[in-house]
């Protein structure tokens, strides 16, 4: 007949539990950090889709012969086109013109113009000519600055880099 203990063990151990607790702690960490990572890329990736959309409607408005504007919004941006009554629509040509949705952590800092006599500082006219402008956006990481030249280009510098 084989030995039984006199107090069969039962559920964990002190160290079995901590060693868990510990392990958890490390997951949990990594997923954060790897979630703030992702995070960062989003914003990253959002700003350079911004700079390529805004050297895309200097020449499409550039092409057309006609002004579309690009209309900052709380929390995004959108596109407008004049239409032939001079009024301003909403343009939504999938999927370069279509209303995007800032990822979080980005917002919109200032718009200047120059040599524009435009006083709003939430639409951005782009036309045969492309306009001179700055626009300046808070990341989580610092400013982005987002430069318009006279020939459509357009200049991203990201917080202590530049692109």
């Amino acid at each position: 007949m084989p030995l039984r203990a006199a107090h069969p063990s039962r559920g964990f151990t002190l160290i079995e539990v901590m060693v868990v607790l510990v392990i958890m702690g490390l997951v949990a960490t990594s997923l954060t950090l790897g979630l703030d990572s992702l995070r960062g890329r989003d914003v990253d990736q959002a700003l350079r889709r911004l700079r390529l959309v805004m050297e895309a409607t200097a020449d499409r408005a550039s092409v057309r012969g006609r002004p579309i504007a690009l209309e900052l919004l709380p929390d995004g941006y959108r596109f407008s086109a004049l239409d032939a009554d001079d009024n301003w629509r909403p343009l939504n040509d999938p999927p370069v013109f279509t209303e995007k949705t800032l990822p979080t952590g980005l917002a919109w800092r200032g718009l200047r113009l120059d040599g524009q006599g435009q006083a709003d500082s939430t639409r951005l006219q782009f036309g045969t000519q492309p306009p001179e402008y700055e626009l300046r956006l808070a990341t989580p990481s610092g400013e982005a600055l987002l430069t318009g030249k006279a020939n459509g280009e357009v200049v991203l510098q990201l917080p202590g880099r530049s692109s």
